[in-house]
């Protein structure tokens, strides 16, 4: 603290001077060792490979046996005959039959979506599952294959993945050395039906959102979970998808074993559409590791799971989901093939690696990118440059503090100086402001007179509402009366309260790395530089060109134009060739969708995108543009 505060010549020690004389020099190099940091994650060097931290799990011990061919082509059959019978509704009456020839434990749930919002009916799904007994241990302990069900009428198909969970059924019903009960589920309704089946299983409270029905019989503590997604019997890749609700990660083992077994049966496992790449060029490696860790985080920001397997996440149980992707004509010349079986023999080796385990995972890591299936990067590096990235905000705060600890000091008049509460004030006012708009779709579910009275839809309304409400606060004097209320009275009121917003951001990014280091990187990647751009009132021609360029970066970061932004962005890195008119286009339409998907998936799953963006990201921003 000497550093700081040590009066060696007149004012404070060396650090002290450093950061209130060069913050901002302090602060471009800070992003620019960011930067370098990012790039370097990326290359070979500094990559690690993968490994199994459990023993227990590793698949050299397993010798897969799976051989039911004739089998499965004969449920694969059956199962298309039934969904062009049963059309879009799941044919339960034949999955439970199928089941109890196999000599499972079988039953069915009904589970009804009621949407709270009036706009839309009520979606009535019913799932089948069966359970087999471990023979070699109480029902303390089980692992669940499951498949949402999909006849292909209304996207791609998943009947060759359920037929698949038959065949494994009946091959795993014939051994004994079971140590775990195996759970096998088909989900009616895509991830609504198997988010259902976890609820009742966990026996949650039951919402207003979500009814389902009792669950007959139950297995054991659940430790693992696949989700199969096959929609092809021959297949050119298996998929492996990770991201999870809220942005969270399953074990880094059980991804490990699913590429060790995949690859040993000839099987291609990809990540994000790209397998490992292996090339002597460095350039070229690192390029691609850079674009699966863009595509992984984009995929994690997003907040949204990408398969089924995300949803068991929310329970603690490590899951994954493989997706088989059809192989079609022309790859034929160009890439393997792969069989069902083959995919079968995969998923025997997973799950009875998976049996044997002695507890549960508790090694390896939950917090890590892929730039490959065979290489990872742990939180101690990726950290790294997100600390760069988020010190300027401390550094600038710090200069601040002791720029205002001098004007005070200086300073006759002790009763007009800066006050932290002061500045606090203004903080929890615009976070006020904030849980006003997160509070808007229950206000409409509670109060639909409201929606009766302006004769509006409640999609409509909530993105009218929105829009209305950030303008409302953007241009009310009062709101900046507020603020002013106290910078005026006072020596360094407007410096506090920059100082308490670029605190509270730091805070805000520190708090969500943790939870959801994409988010949080990408972020901080939008609104460090725009921030630090926001500094004093003093007149002059380049501080008026400061705070225009800032009042433009504060408009297009706005958290209802960035979505816009990300919108924009995901459709351009989906499909590059289009135009860009056609990606804005299509990004207007889709947008206010988004935001009631946003919203419905907070009432139905509890992802906190909506939330966070209206009570967090929201107030933020709202500090600094009264600021600007």
């Amino acid at each position: 603290m000497g550093l700081l505060t040590a009066d060696t010549s007149g004012g404070h020690g060396v650090v002290g001077r450093t950061i209130k004389n060069h913050a901002n020099y302090l602060n471009f190099v800070c992003i620019c060792l960011a930067v370098a940091a990012s790039i370097a994650l990326v290359t070979e060097n500094l990559v690690d490979k993968t490994y199994f931290s459990d023993n227990a799990l590793l698949p050299g011990l397993v010798k897969r046996e799976f051989n039911l061919k004739a089998y499965l082509d004969k449920v694969y059959e059956e199962l298309k005959n039934e969904a062009r019978l049963s059309g879009d509704r799941i044919p339960h009456g034949y999955l439970l039959k199928q089941f109890k020839s196999i000599g499972l434990h079988a039953y069915s749930q009904n589970f009804t979506h009621r949407y709270p919002f009036l706009d839309k009916p009520d979606t009535v799904g019913v799932n089948v599952y069966g359970i087999l007994r471990a023979p070699r241990a109480p029902a303390t302990e089980a692992l669940v294959i499951s498949a949402p069900y999909s006849s292909g009428r209304s996207g791609e198909t998943t009947l060759p993945g359920i037929a698949l969970i038959f065949a494994l059924a009946k091959y795993f019903s014939t051994k004994n050395f079971w140590a775990k009960d195996i759970v096998f589920l088909i989900g009616d309704q895509d991830m609504l039906g198997i988010y259902a089946w976890l609820e009742a299983y966990h026996g949650s409270e039951k919402s207003g959102v979500l009814d389902y029905g009792f669950l007959p019989a139950r297995g054991g503590q659940i430790q693992a979970a696949l989700n199969l997604e096959i929609h092809g019997r021959e297949i050119s890749q298996l998929e492996l998808k990770i991201e999870g609700l809220n942005g969270q990660l399953m074990n880094l083992d059980l991804f490990n074993v699913a590429v060790e077994l995949a690859t040993r049966e000839s099987v291609t496992p990809t990540f994000h559409a790209r397998s490992h790449p292996f090339t002597p060029d460095p350039v070229e490696l690192a390029t691609e590791y850079a674009l699966t860790t863009i595509s992984m985080m984009i995929s994690q920001a997003k907040n949204y799971p990408s398969g089924a397997h995300g949803l068991f996440h929310k329970y603690a149980i490590q899951a994954l989901t493989l997706e088989g992707i059809e192989r079609t004509s022309k790859e034929k010349e160009g890439y393997l093939s792969s069989s069902l079986m083959q995919v079968g023999l995969v998923i025997e080796g997973i799950v009875r690696s998976l049996n044997n385990l002695l507890e549960r995972f508790n090694r390896s890591y939950w917090f890590y990118l892929l730039p490959s299936t065979r290489r990872y990067i742990s939180i101690g590096y990726y950290m790294i440059p997100f600390g760069l990235m988020t010190v300027p905000l401390l550094i600038k705060a710090l200069s601040i503090l002791l720029h205002l600890n001098t004007v005070t000091s200086n300073s006759s008049n002790l009763d007009r100086s800066w006050s932290f509460w002061d500045a606090l004030q203004f903080n929890f006012f615009c976070h006020i402001l904030g849980f006003v708009q997160c509070s808007l779709p229950w206000l409409f579910q509670n109060f639909p007179q409201l929606l009766e009275f302006f004769n509006l839809k409640f999609s409509v309304a909530i993105h009218l509402f929105l829009i209305t409400l950030s303008l409302i606060f953007m241009l009310n004097p009062a709101s900046i009366m507020f603020r002013s209320a106290h910078s005026k009275r006072t020596i360094g009121g407007r410096e506090a309260h920059l100082m308490i917003a670029l605190l509270n951001l730091a805070l805000m990014l520190s708090c969500i790395s943790l939870l959801n280091i994409s988010l949080a990187f990408f972020l901080a990647i939008i609104m460090v530089p725009t921030v630090l751009l926001i500094g004093s009132q003093s007149k002059g021609f380049l501080t008026t060109v400061r705070r225009l360029i800032s009042i433009i970066l504060l408009i297009i970061i706005h958290p209802l134009t960035l979505l816009l932004i990300v919108m924009i962005v995901q459709s351009i890195w989906n499909d590059p060739t289009i135009q860009l008119s056609v990606h804005l286009n299509q990004s207007l339409s889709k947008y206010q969708d988004t935001i009631l998907d946003l919203i419905e998936h907070w009432y139905l799953y509890g992802n906190w995108t909506y939330f966070f963006g209206c009570a967090f990201l929201f107030p933020v921003w709202m500090q600094f543009w009264m600021l600007s």
